[in-house]
C-alpha cells in the first residue's frame, strides 16, 4: 500500500545547518490548506528551519537552536524572549515530520507557481547552507512575492543574502549599521521612539494607518525588487 502523505507540507531540504553542521530540515507549509496567521494571511506558505532530531520546545531550552537561530539575541538560551511560541506551529510540523508525514519535494516548482511565501515562520534562513538556497532558487523564481528576515545581517552567515532578505534590527544603531552594509532593514522600536526618516510603518502592525496583512504587502524581501523601498519598522509586540 502507498504511504499517505500530508499535502499541506513537503520536504525541501535536509542536511548540515551552516552554523554548527548540526542536521536540519526545511519544510513548507500551507500548500494545501490556509494559514491560521492573521498578520501574515492566509494564503501565505510558511517555510520552518527545524532540528531534525531535536524536538524545537527542546531546543529552545537546551540551546541546541543556535543551528537554525545563530546569535539571535531574542533566543530564551541567551536570556531573550523570541516571539514565536514553538509549541504551536513549530512543534507540530516537527511531529509530523517524524511521523514520516510529508513527503520530499522533487524540485519541481510548479505547486508554488504563483503563490506567496514567507522564509522563517521558525528559524533563519542564514542558517542553511548555500547548497539548500541554491536548491530553493527555483520555488523563489515562480512565486508571485517572498517576506524573509535574519538577524546574520552581521555576520559571514547571512551577508550574501542581501537581494531577498530584510535585516532584523532591533534599535537604531543596528538600523544604521545594517543600512551602511547595504541593506533594507525591518525594525522592532519601543513605543516611544521615534519612526526614521528612510522607515515605514509595517502596514500589518497594529499602529499602522492602514491594515495590510504580510501576503498584500510583500515589501520585506530585501533589495532584488526595488533597492531604495523604504525600510520597514514596527513597535515591539
Amino acid at each position: 500500500m502507498d504511504k499517505k502523505y500530508n499535502p499541506n507540507g513537503l520536504i525541501l531540504w535536509e542536511g548540515p545547518s551552516a552554523v554548527n553542521g548540526e542536521p536540519v530540515v526545511v519544510i513548507v507549509t500551507g500548500l494545501k490548506r490556509k494559514s491560521q496567521n492573521a498578520k501574515t494571511g492566509a494564503d501565505m506558505l510558511q517555510v520552518f528551519y527545524l532540528l531534525q532530531d531535536t524536538p524545537p520546545v527542546d531546543a529552545v531550552r537546551n540551546g541546541s537552536d543556535v543551528a537554525i537561530c545563530g546569535d539571535c539575541k531574542h533566543r530564551p538560551h541567551l536570556g531573550g524572549k523570541c516571539y514565536v511560541k514553538t509549541w504551536r506551529a513549530p512543534r507540530a510540523v516537527w511531529a509530523a515530520y517524524h511521523a514520516g508525514r510529508y513527503a520530499r519535494w522533487d524540485g519541481d516548482p510548479a505547486p508554488f507557481m504563483g503563490r506567496r511565501i514567507r522564509f522563517g515562520s521558525y528559524g533563519d534562513p542564514a542558517c542553511a547552507p548555500d547548497e539548500c538556497n541554491a536548491r530553493l532558487d527555483p520555488i523563489r523564481a515562480v512565486v508571485s512575492g517572498i517576506s524573509a528576515y535574519t538577524h546574520q545581517w552581521d555576520s559571514p552567515l547571512g551577508e550574501h543574502l542581501r537581494s531577498w532578505v530584510m535585516a532584523s534590527t532591533d534599535n537604531v544603531a543596528e538600523y544604521l549599521r545594517a543600512k551602511a552594509a547595504g541593506w533594507r532593514s525591518f525594525r522592532v522600536r519601543q513605543a516611544n521612539e521615534p519612526v526614521e526618516a528612510g522607515e515605514r510603518v509595517c502596514p500589518a502592525a497594529k499602529e499602522a494607518p492602514t491594515s495590510l496583512t504580510c501576503a498584500q504587502c510583500l515589501q520585506c524581501n530585501g533589495l532584488g525588487v526595488a533597492a531604495k523601498r523604504p525600510d520597514r519598522v514596527i513597535v515591539h509586540h
